[in-house]
């Protein structure tokens, strides 16, 4: 128990020596989202795919359950739907809106996928948008990054030594797709030009991951994104966008081949804690995350009322990063449905909004 105890506090030592100036780690999931964001020791299903590996052999799942978990910070969704879709032909965006004034940065995140006992199959999309231009014209500019990671999780649940709890462990194995585009054009509001870049990538990354209990406080810790990179294929192209009164027109220039790129990603580390008050049913917990830039603080409440309807709230704060939130599930026998609203001081045009719909025997 001494080894486990000093592993833990050194860990956390190791983290608490990071100042706060980061963003922190992402609100995924209506559970951790709605708690500020908070998910290291408190998650129980396959949002620990995100938060910690080894949470998900906490998990009560006899057979199998589905989730779908996604999030979205937006001040239009269309306009945030459709500068996805066209990242990879970024100026195809700029002659759709030919009509409209645009000025968003727009975010999607979220996990969708499945667990069978213990064992998780997921995906984590993760993608981020910005676009500017004025209405009635071809002038603009539009960037866009993302990333796909098919993520395999299994863990492990064992005794240690004298601790009365279990103590439980994970990995997480990723695969990641990953796209990213962007142009600005320059010319006359009916006519312009600009150059097109627009990457495709691939990689392998790994999550490592411990949970416990001490003295009926759920303590837990995770590495993530361990030896992770991903080589993109670059390429450029010039593109012409057009309106002759009635309709805009995109045409391309030959691609060209720019050089192989190698995009290594510092891991980040954190630790969270974890409390079940008891008879009155209320979830206390706190998460603190570093990275190479600095570190973030999570902390977050869940009450259950009436064994069906759960009411959550936190905050996240660190330089650049003062975000509240507010969530609720109601919880139906194989089926449940959670919405949380963040609000972003730092942005407040942009609400973020995560809907989580799971199911499961």
């Amino acid at each position: 128990m001494k080894k486990l105890l000093i592993l833990f506090l050194g860990f956390g030592i190791l983290i608490l020596g990071f100042p706060a100036t980061s963003s922190g780690q992402l609100l995924i999931g209506s559970r951790a989202g709605g708690m500020g964001g908070v998910g290291v020791s408190s998650v129980s299903d396959l949002t620990a795919a995100y938060y910690n590996p080894a949470a998900l052999m906490k998990s009560d799942v006899k057979t199998m359950r589905t989730k779908t978990a996604l999030g979205a910070q937006y001040t239009d969704p269309t306009d945030l739907i459709d500068a996805i879709s066209k990242s990879s032909n970024p100026a195809s965006f700029i002659s759709n809106n030919y009509s409209k004034a645009i000025n968003f940065t727009g975010n999607l995140d979220g996990v969708i996928g499945c667990n069978i006992r213990k064992v998780g199959l997921s995906v984590l999309p993760l993608a981020n948008v910005t676009a500017n231009k004025v209405a009635n014209s071809m002038i603009g500019t539009v960037n866009g990054t993302g990333q796909y990671a098919g993520v395999l999780t299994l863990g492990r649940t064992f005794k240690m030594g004298r601790l009365p709890e279990d103590v439980s462990v994970g990995i997480n194995a990723k695969y990641i797709t990953a796209y990213a585009g962007n142009i600005t054009t320059t010319g006359t509001v009916l006519s312009a030009s600009g150059l097109s870049t627009y990457s495709t990538g691939t990689g392998m990354g790994f999550d490592i991951g411990a949970l416990t209990s001490i003295r009926g406080v759920n303590v837990g810790i995770v590495a993530r994104d361990l030896a992770q990179s991903i080589k993109y294929t670059n390429k450029s192209r010039t593109s012409y966008v057009n309106f002759n009164g009635t309709t805009a027109t995109v045409t391309n220039s030959a691609e060209t081949a720019l050089p192989d790129t190698t995009t290594n990603i510092d891991p980040s580390y954190a630790i969270g804690i974890s409390k079940t008050i008891p008879g009155i049913n209320l979830l206390l917990a706190t998460d603190y995350e570093t990275t190479s830039a600095g570190g973030a603080l999570h902390v977050g409440a869940e009450f259950s009322l009436f064994n069906r309807i759960t009411l959550r709230a936190g905050m996240a704060s660190g330089a650049n990063l003062a975000k509240t939130t507010l969530g609720t599930i109601v919880d139906l026998p194989i089926f449940s449905i959670d919405g949380v609203v963040v609000s972003d001081a730092n942005n407040p045009g942009a609400t973020t909004y995560i809907i989580d719909i799971s199911s499961g025997w």
